[in-house]
């Protein structure tokens, strides 16, 4: 019985100091004590991590005590929202945490590689460290492909287990139609059946070498992991390097597990342009001679030549292809001159045009 009294006050006393409401050297006057009130207060609103489960190597689910505030899950501040997340050994988040379709408070956060076996303390806006042990499970992808001359995809299927994020996420939803679905804290659909996760591809890359001794790396093409229907995220060789037709190309990843991991090369014609037409002074649409069927034409750029001798660069604006047609939008604070006519010059062999004109409006 004497023990218990003299553990109550310390243990007070320790509730006290944790909460921020009194120092040693600091006297607690009125107004003080007012304002730490509304402080610990204030502490009280902050979500609280409750658990952590790695999904995969690039892929954390995590479960708070509440749903995060708007600022905290937009996309413009995910410079911000990164120094939320205060890791041990250099992991990191790369994207913004994503609600879970059907959940209220648990979110699909992807980040750097894990370490298998490696114990993990993650602090959540300089709260107490919550503890996970790290794997080194990758995401089942069933085939490589080649679609372009210097663009490739990796396509996983549902039939596998296997989901892109975009298809179980709140903030898709009402964009994926048919494709949307929710699963539960076992990552099981309503049939039973359970799924890995394809988190973001942001600034991922794959590695890739050649049959004659070449290596390189392909870099994710934004906006492409869940276009089209399809999980199929395209990676790209970088600027003015070519898949040669006859060459075997092997594709290695420490995110993914590839069941075909390797593909032979065929030449592939680049896309035609057929016509350009103006929207406004800062963008157009491009139209090609064939619908490429996928959003083949992400992360491509035109130059503009003026015939007053001006020079303008474009780029797609991403999902913006309807059918044959793409919408790209002028760059940096180039604008397009109304007595100007330009002539569209595709960047890096993508396509052909020949006597393609834009009239500036």
């Amino acid at each position: 019985m004497k023990l218990r009294k003299r553990m109550v006050p310390a243990a007070l006393a320790l509730s006290v100091l944790s909460a921020g409401l009194v120092t040693f050297n600091e006297p607690l006057n009125a107004e003080a004590a007012s304002k730490k009130v509304v402080t610990a207060a204030e502490n009280e609103q902050v979500a609280k991590i409750t658990n952590i489960k790695p999904l995969n190597t690039m892929t954390l689910q995590i479960t708070f005590n509440q749903p995060l505030a708007a600022a905290d899950v937009d996309l413009n501040n995910l410079d911000a929202i990164k120094q939320h997340f205060t890791f041990n050994g250099d992991l990191e988040i790369v994207n913004v945490p994503r609600l879970m379709t059907g959940s209220k408070s648990t979110y699909i956060v992807p980040t750097t590689f894990q370490e298998d076996d490696f114990i993990y303390t993650l602090s959540y806006k300089e709260q107490r460290n919550k503890v996970f042990e790290g794997t080194d499970e990758k995401v089942f992808v069933r085939n490589v492909e080649q679609v372009t001359n210097d663009t490739f995809t990796l396509e996983s299927f549902q039939e596998d287990g296997v989901v892109d994020y975009a298809n179980i996420i709140e903030a898709y939803r009402a964009g994926r139609g048919d494709l949307a679905f929710s699963l539960d804290r076992h990552n099981r659909d309503a049939s039973g059946k359970r799924f890995d996760v394809i988190s973001s591809l942001r600034d991922r890359n794959v590695t890739v070498k050649t049959s004659e001794g070449e290596e390189f790396v392909a870099n994710y093409v934004p906006f492409t992991q869940a276009a089209d229907g399809r999980q199929a995220p395209q990676f790209r060789l970088p600027a003015g390097q070519i898949l040669k037709p006859g060459v075997t190309y092997r594709v290695y990843s420490q995110w993914a597990e590839m069941d075909v991991k390797s593909f032979v090369a065929q030449e592939i014609a680049p896309f035609t342009l057929q016509s350009a037409k103006a929207i406004d002074e800062k963008s157009f649409e491009l139209q090609l001679t064939n619908d490429p069927q996928s959003d083949l034409l992400a992360g491509r750029s035109v130059e503009l030549r003026g015939n007053d001798g001006s020079t303008l660069q474009a780029q797609y604006r991403y999902s913006s292809r309807k059918g044959a047609v793409g919408i790209f939008d002028v760059a940096n604070d180039g604008t397009l001159k109304a007595n100007v006519s330009y002539t569209v010059m595709p960047l890096n062999n993508w396509a052909t045009a020949t006597n393609v004109v834009l009239q500036g409006k």
